[in-house]
């Protein structure tokens, strides 16, 4: 069983996978992982809860965006397993093609996305990922040719209330008209419908890429909000990332035991 890690600016997912698939996620805020005993009550606490231990890990892999958070979880791993952090990166063992102007740029979120998009959806999909911000990453005939990214919904939410003086902090939800009455209809039919239109357009565009249509995968925290009956979005996985994480660390294994023998 591995233990892995989405470490994003908000939240961090750490999820179990056993031979099959992902049996246990924890979304926590990325704030309280600032060293490795604090990784590590966290986590023990939580595995004890569903009567797992330690023990029972045979390696852990972390797809992480916050560099400063790295050298805490490589601590972490050094103090607490019998076995070293392997971290996602660019690298020969991403199994799909990489045709960005600097792939080294790529964040390790987007590259366990299509990977994990690769691995469970085949060749060719558009993935997109709602958090903090929103990824939008392509991929074609098994290469990652790039995509976009936009304020996530909660980001755009937190600006307009903290650059404004009389715009309150609402609750978001996809509005079913387009004429606001009131304030609160205002920023969400701004905010939630405005982003989804975008989104709508922007994979309208990228569709052109392919001969036929391409299935569009959504994943991350805010997804739902995008969820629209009859919409663009084919498919909601939300452990996306997590299985692109273990498709990596497979390969990454792979290599390693016919390297022993």
């Amino acid at each position: 069983m591995e233990l892995l890690a989405d470490v994003g600016n908000t939240t961090t997912i750490f999820g179990l996978h056993n031979s099959k698939s992902v049996i246990c996620v924890w979304r926590l805020p990325s704030s309280r992982l600032e060293t490795e005993d604090e990784i590590f009550a966290i986590l023990d606490g939580l595995f004890r809860s569903k009567g797992f231990s330690f023990s029972s890990l045979d390696g852990f892999c972390v797809a992480s965006v916050v560099p400063r958070l790295n050298r805490s979880l490589q601590y972490f791993a050094a103090r607490y397993l019998p076995f070293s952090a392997v971290f996602l990166k660019p690298d020969r063992f991403v199994s799909v093609g990489l045709k960005t102007d600097n792939p080294a740029e790529i964040g390790a979120d987007r590259l366990a996305n299509v990977i994990g998009a690769a691995r469970h959806y085949g060749p060719n999909a558009i993935v997109i990922d709602v958090g903090t911000a929103i990824t939008i990453d392509v991929l074609k005939d098994n290469v990652f040719v790039g995509g976009s990214i936009l304020p996530g919904p909660a980001t755009a939410m937190s600006a307009l209330f903290s650059k404004t003086a009389k715009l309150p902090e609402v609750e978001l939800f996809f509005e079913d008209h387009y004429l606001g009455t009131n304030t609160e209809d205002n920023i969400r039919i701004g905010i939630v419908n405005g982003t989804y239109f975008a989104l709508q357009g922007i994979v309208k565009n990228l569709q052109k890429n392919f001969s036929e249509r391409t299935q569009v995968i959504g994943t991350g925290g805010n997804v739902e909000l995008f969820m629209i009956e009859d919409g663009f979005i084919d498919t909601n996985d939300q452990d996306l990332t997590l299985k692109g994480i273990r498709a990596y660390y497979d390969r990454v294994k792979a290599s390693e035991k016919s390297i022993t023998g």
